[in-house]
């Protein structure tokens, strides 16, 4: 995976809302809009940084490139990017995904970037396929326009994220007979300790329990105690001090 670059929009700027996301629930995919040479995730982060981005107020989660994917707001707070306004669930409860367009980038190599970050958070969040969505699905913006203007493309966009799920996901290993062997015994081993955790007062304790009843230390017999505590009183009681 292209490597991630933590770049958060400072606290208190007005498009950081330092407000807990909902979920996440969803992941909203856009596209740059910006193919201009030199358009790439580091750009992005220094425009979320100035007061243009502040005074729409516009933030989003990470922006990816063909070299590197950069973050921009924690995974626990919500952006403004869906364009569904302050109740939306677009913005409220999705993590939003720029992928950058630019002119002197790999478009190819950028989506695979994306595929990659967008599989890893799923697996993290335990999100289903169905919850990575097109920002035109919160505010009917065409948007992202690279997929939208190309039949096939965001259904192949999605296998490809499908796929990468399927080789990444943590799978249950079948134990082997010595591992199921192990496991055996060491069931075995705790019923035994939880059969001594609780017993009957054994003889040898039965004089250091008469002692403890009229020293007032308790105050009727233990039925049902564990070897320790019996042997505690024995130890007591030997010293004298019941």
């Amino acid at each position: 995976m292209a490597t991630i670059i933590r770049d958060f929009i400072p606290l208190g700027r007005a498009n950081r809302t330092n407000k807990p996301i909902d979920g996440p629930r969803f992941i909203t995919v856009h596209d740059t809009a910006n193919k201009g040479k030199g358009a790439n995730a580091i750009s992005h982060a220094a425009y979320l940084k100035s007061d243009r981005a502040a005074a729409l107020p516009v933030s989003w989660h990470f922006t990816v490139d063909d070299k590197r994917v950069v973050q921009h707001l924690p995974l626990t707070e919500h952006g403004w990017h869906a364009g569904d306004g302050g109740k939306g669930q677009g913005n409220l409860s999705s993590i939003g995904i720029e992928i950058c367009e630019n002119a002197d980038g790999d478009r190819a190599k950028a989506e695979q970037n994306a595929i990659v970050l967008i599989g890893d958070l799923l697996l993290q969040f335990k999100l289903p396929i169905t919850s990575v969505v097109q920002h035109n699905r919160w505010s009917g913006k065409n948007c992202p326009h690279t997929f939208r203007s190309k039949p096939g493309s965001w259904e192949t966009f999605i296998e490809y994220i499908k796929r990468y799920m399927e080789q990444n996901k943590e799978e249950d290993t079948p134990m082997t007979p010595a591992e199921r062997k192990q496991l055996l015994d060491l069931q075995n081993r705790l019923a035994e300790l939880e059969a001594t955790a609780k017993m009957k007062i054994p003889p040898w304790a039965q004089s250091a329990m008469e002692a403890a009843i009229k020293a007032g230390v308790i105050d009727s017999p233990a039925d049902e105690a564990s070897r320790d505590f019996y042997r505690l009183l024995t130890i007591m009681h030997r010293k004298g001090l019941l």
